[in-house]
């Protein structure tokens, strides 16, 4: 599936490159003799889409001779890619141990310290790696280096629940009461609303150095839900307001076996619906997503209860949003060919009649295409929808996209949102708030929010 990218597997990270496939892949298999070879015609500088460079692949896929021949060749040890990351930093992620020491001793001064230890930290907390953060920090990474959110290696620890390396940080000399604590009140979690500039939500509340998306109000705007992606596996956490302040984030969903998220209440939000690969017994994992709910018992949930076949098959169908009259809009690849499975999602709709959905009906082709089409959020009165997609005209790895309901009752041609919504990374996960005044959506793994303003302008 493109959706999430759970991780940030060496399989994701082999299957983000589509543009020099061959010179990536020849250095991926480590063959130094087909790496002299295309080098004569390719350039040692070559990146691909996401800006990584041959090193960074290198490091990915374990090939040491290929990085002692790259680096050998002149290429930089510290280059960045577009998100900031170095091969080093791969080797952190991928816990490349030989090229993590290698790149450590091959340094020729402090400045990647300075530079990247903040991204290193928390690369490793985030991975809850002990021997890591204790091989960075002792290797001169100041223990107290802050990231772009301003959050110390000790406060990271703490908000991510990495025990360990908090208690190891705190032995080292971290220092407790510079670990910030955060209290949010009002609508909107406290945030001041973006207008036609979208803004990171609830920065160090709710949006972290984890990975946030899938998130949803309920119709009093006193309670938020959304998925989180930890160790793998992606999980649903919960937050309230009460006495005006909203709580601290709880889990409410997880398990260590299979994921949940995507989560999307009701319209009379007595069911919260998610996306999950757990079998049907609960047991184990299966191969697909399928889409189940949980009902609401006073101030808890009950039990995961699938779907049912009307709606899920044997492949996957995920991201829920219900118009105001209980029609399903949902994603699957049912219908793809045989080779095209993970890449070939349509956008379907449900309705609900005398308790039970319906047979699911695929959109046309003012929606869905030969590409991508998922994470659909649908308008309570269908006058508007919103998926993400992944098509050559768009901007990065998987766009948003709007349809507007015409006069005849059909789907507007599919625009893409543009540059004030979408970027380079990947945007997905859209939802408008129930006062219908701003998207929230998922980009470079944060929530976003924006005003719908946005969609008025698409409209014309």
């Amino acid at each position: 599936m493109i959706k999430k990218t759970t991780l940030l597997s060496l399989l994701t990270f082999l299957c983000l490159n589509t543009k020099g496939q061959n010179i990536y892949n020849i250095v991926c298999s480590g063959n130094l003799t087909q790496i002299d070879s295309v080098l004569k015609h390719e350039k040692l500088t070559s990146t691909d889409e996401q800006g990584r460079s041959l090193l960074h692949w290198a490091v990915g896929c374990n090939q040491i001779p290929a990085f002692d021949e790259l680096v050998k060749r002149g290429l930089k040890l510290n280059q960045e890619d577009k998100n900031g990351h170095t091969a080093l930093y791969v080797a952190v992620q991928f816990k490349r141990d030989t090229l993590l020491n290698k790149i450590i001793q091959m340094q020729k001064n402090n400045t990647w310290k300075v530079k990247q230890g903040a991204l290193l930290l928390e690369r490793a907390i985030l991975d809850n790696n002990l021997p890591y953060v204790q091989k960075l920090v002792n290797s001169g990474i100041d223990i107290e280096i802050v990231n772009k959110r301003g959050s110390s290696p000790l406060e990271i620890a703490n908000r991510v629940e990495a025990d360990e390396i908090a208690k190891w940080l705190v032995s080292q000399g971290a220092d407790e009461s510079r670990v910030r604590s955060f209290t949010v009140r009002g609508s909107y979690l406290g945030q001041t609303p973006p207008r036609l500039e979208r803004k990171v939500f609830a920065p160090n509340f709710i949006s972290t150095e984890e990975y946030e998306f899938g998130s949803v109000f309920n119709a009093a705007g006193t309670e938020f839900y959304y998925a989180v992606e930890k160790g793998g596996k992606p999980f649903i956490r919960y937050t309230k307001l009460e006495n005006g302040a909203w709580s601290q984030p709880v889990t409410i969903l997880s398990s260590d076996k299979y994921g949940y998220n995507d989560p999307f209440l009701s319209p009379d939000e007595n069911r919260l619906y998610f996306i999950s690969k757990r079998s049907l017994d609960g047991n184990s994992a299966k191969d697909d997503h399928d889409i189940w709910y949980v009902k609401r018992e006073g101030d808890a949930w009950s039990e995961p209860i699938n779907a049912g076949p009307n709606i899920n098959s044997e492949f996957n169908e995920y991201y829920i949003s219900f118009t105001q009259t209980g029609t399903m809009y949902f994603a699957s690849n049912v219908n793809a060919s045989a080779n095209r499975k993970q890449s070939n999602q349509d956008i379907y709709y449900s309705k609900f009649i005398d308790g039970k959905f319906q047979k699911p009906v695929v959109l046309g082709s003012a929606i869905n295409t030969e590409n991508y089409e998922a994470d659909v959020f649908i308008a309570p009165d269908e006058s508007y929808l919103i998926f993400c997609s992944t098509r050559p005209e768009g901007l990065g790895r998987g766009d948003l996209y709007i349809s507007f309901k015409n006069d005849n009752g059909g789907w507007s041609e599919a625009v893409n949102m543009g540059e004030l919504v979408n970027t380079e990374h990947h945007e997905l996960c859209p939802y408008v708030t129930p006062d219908g005044k701003y998207m929230l959506y998922t980009s470079n793994e944060d929530i976003y929010w924006i005003s719908t303003e946005v969609f008025e302008q698409l409209k014309k």
